[in-house]
């Protein structure tokens, strides 16, 4: 491995150090072979960027980065491994490249060990020369390290398409777990979010992301722990009893998250637990660690073994040959259940939360008798639950992910919205349909001596010749915007209909809330109209079919809140209720029948816009003759609101009343923000 040497930390970027750096930088790239070449063109060949920094990056970056040079043969791009340096140890890094058989990293930043902080800036720094240098087409990332974070923060000042394997993992805990901070800003700077999990795609597209920069590929460490355990015998250099213990006559622990290791209070008691087992206790120690103890002057008494660091292959038999598992680490707790070991996990919200349910994996916290308590008694109730982390062939998928990428168009423009690219959203445009706008529109009507009718009225005021409105409401999605509209109406001393569905996915017409809102619609002294859905009725094609329906779904409404119902509107009108065929709802007329819809002017908001123009602003209002108006409550907003936002306005407000509805029926999903507001 070529190690790169960069200029003095505050060193300016400019200086004549920097540019000597730059120079000695001129690495080689190591083809499928091992060999070396030059720099490839960028016009020639496409490059991917791997960075990688601490233990777990390496396991999956081997697997990963085999089968990139496979395809590198049959495909226009390469590779280009960078290891920050962030484990400088021999045998935290140097030993799996040996032992995995990974290509040597081409660049080696030995940054090491400092404060977090200067940790990442030195990365960044460091990787800021890289990739000037390099000028690669992606970069990959894994996991939640400072190297992947730094990695991540400056691709997007370059405009690199960024991919993260191991995205969208959560314990939702960040004070005491920084590791999350940096999975979460890496998925959110990613172009693309590759997981191991299905519960990670889950939370992703619950934080708001697009299905199309999302991917659910398994876990690429499932893959090397698949073939590694058949290969064992020759690629181990060290065994149980080298180490002191006897095969199954023992547990094996890894400490490293800050939270156990932050201050002498976490940790020691922690190691002091482990000491007290009953059986040898193996623990290979963190470089971190092992600083904290050498610092503390601490050392075990009885049981616990303190040993250096071990390869991958190593750590595998000694978890192979283990009784129980003892981490904060998600990787070695994905490892111990590949080896179907219990684990146990001295933290609260730790990540892997499917091994927890799948009872594979038990939290104990900071409970260091509840740790005691495990190491002697812990069982796991349940078979192993197959697939959880794939089938073993993530390195295919994420490899198919990558050439992908790097084939389309989409590399420099993911889909940042939750629906998608920018090119597909609907274009921000001037829209007056707010509330105070919809009451001056009102104003209009009853200034120019219009009168508000019920449906019924209208062939008799149509004779009368005097003008009049029809003023009536589709009610598709949202009852309590109705009712917004209403009370408004009824402040101006207006009355219109309001035309609900019976059948349909967004409101439940007969519940204890939605009855209250209709109701209360009526106290105002509006009308109500049957809102009649035909797909809701695949199998009725003829007109007496079709009535039929619609004079249950009459008797349905009429029955439930004791009012008489005298008019029929479609959703979604086809070309047949189009026509005007009054034998579609009878005996009742509908809205679409020619009474409605030539002898008087008819005009719509559909899709948020009034598409024949605003109706006081033509020559029907100028002239005094009647309108049947239709509105939609879900356009009309407090504030301008364009079709597109109200609709995802309604969809997040549908989200938390169905919440809200879940928790007030079930305590297992009152915690948090919903119990607060179930208070009573």
């Amino acid at each position: 491995m070529t190690k790169v040497r960069f200029p003095a930390d505050g060193a300016s970027p400019q200086s004549e150090t920097e540019a000597k750096a730059l120079k000695i930088s001129q690495s080689v790239v190591r083809d499928g072979s091992g060999g070396s070449s030059t720099v490839r063109s960028r016009e020639r060949t496409k490059k991917v960027l791997t960075v990688v920094g601490a233990r777990p990056q390496f396991v999956k970056a081997a697997v990963v980065s085999r089968h990139l040079r496979i395809l590198a043969g049959n495909a226009p791009f390469n590779e280009v491994l960078v290891h920050t340096g962030q484990h400088y140890d021999h045998l935290m890094s140097d030993v799996f490249f040996q032992q995995l058989e990974m290509t040597p990293a081409a660049r080696n930043l030995e940054v090491g060990s400092s404060s977090p902080a200067q940790q990442l800036a030195l990365m960044m720094e460091r990787l800021d020369l890289v990739f000037r240098e390099e000028q690669p087409d992606a970069v990959l990332v894994y996991g939640d390290t400072n190297s992947t974070l730094a990695a991540a923060i400056v691709s997007t000042r370059y405009d690199i398409p960024l991919v993260h394997v191991e995205a969208g993992e959560r314990i939702f805990r960040r004070r005491e777990v920084p590791e999350e901070v940096n999975r979460v800003l890496t998925d959110h700077a990613a172009s693309l979010c590759l997981t191991s999990t299905q519960r990670a795609t889950s939370y992703l597209l619950r934080e708001g992301m697009s299905p199309e920069r999302v991917r659910f590929v398994g876990d690429p460490m499932f893959d090397l722990f698949t073939w590694a355990r058949t290969n064992l015998a020759r690629l181990t250099v060290v065994s149980p009893e080298t180490l002191g213990v006897a095969p199954d006559g023992y547990h094996l622990a890894t400490i490293h998250r800050a939270q156990n290791t932050s201050s002498r209070e976490a940790l020691i008691p922690l190691l002091e637990a482990l000491d007290r087992s009953s059986l040898p206790v193996l623990l290979p120690v963190h470089p971190r660690v092992r600083d904290l103890l050498r610092k503390w002057r601490w050392q075990p008494r009885a049981n616990l073994r303190l040993v250096e660091p071990l390869g991958y292959f190593d750590f595998l038999a000694a978890l192979l040959s283990c009784r129980k598992v003892v981490t904060d680490s998600g990787g070695v707790t994905r490892e111990a259940f590949f080896a179907r070991r219990p684990c146990i996990v001295p933290m609260e919200n730790s990540w892997w939360v499917e091994i927890a349910e799948a009872g594979w994996a038990l939290e104990t916290g900071s409970d260091t008798e509840a740790l005691t308590e495990a190491l002697e008694s812990f069982t796991p109730p349940n078979e192993a639950p197959e697939g959880l982390f794939g089938d073993g062939h993530s390195a295919d998928r994420i490899v198919r992910e990558v050439n992908e990428l790097l084939a389309g168009t989409a590399a420099h423009n993911a889909a940042w919205h939750p629906h998608g690219t920018f090119e597909v959203l609907p274009q921000a445009r001037a829209t007056n349909f707010t509330h105070r706008n919809y009451r001056v529109f009102l104003q209009r009507f009853i200034d120019a001596g219009y009168e508000f009718a019920p449906f019924d009225k209208g062939a008799e005021l149509l004779e009368t010749g005097k003008p009049f409105v029809l003023l009536r409401h589709d009610v598709d999605l949202d009852l309590h915007r109705a009712l917004r509209i209403a009370e408004i109406e009824a402040d101006a001393g207006v009355h219109s209909t309001f035309f609900l569905l019976v059948r349909t996915d967004h409101y439940n017409l007969f519940s204890a809330e939605s009855t209250d809102v209709v109701r209360r619609l009526l106290v105002l002294g509006h009308y109500l109209g049957l809102h009649f859905d035909v797909a809701a009725y695949p199998n009725a094609t003829a007109a007496e079919d079709l009535a039929a329906a619609c004079a249950q779904e009459v008797t349905l409404l009429q029955s439930w809140f004791e009012r008489e119902i005298t008019m029929v509107s479609y959703h979604r009108p086809s070309a047949l209720v189009l026509t005007g065929d009054r034998a579609l709802s009878h005996p009742l007329p509908h809205t679409y029948m020619p009474l409605y819809t030539r002898s008087i002017r008819y005009m719509s908001d559909s899709r948020g816009q009034w598409r024949e123009g605003e109706p006081t602003l033509t020559d029907t209002f100028r002239e005094r003759k009647p309108f049947h108006i239709l509105t939609h409550p879900i356009w009309w907003n407090e504030r301008p609101t364009t079709p597109y936002e109200a609709l995802q306005q309604y969809v997040h407000d549908q989200r938390r009343a169905l919440e809200l509805s879940v928790a007030r029926n079930s305590a297992s999903y009152r915690v948090g923000w919903m119990a607060r507001a179930l208070e009573p």
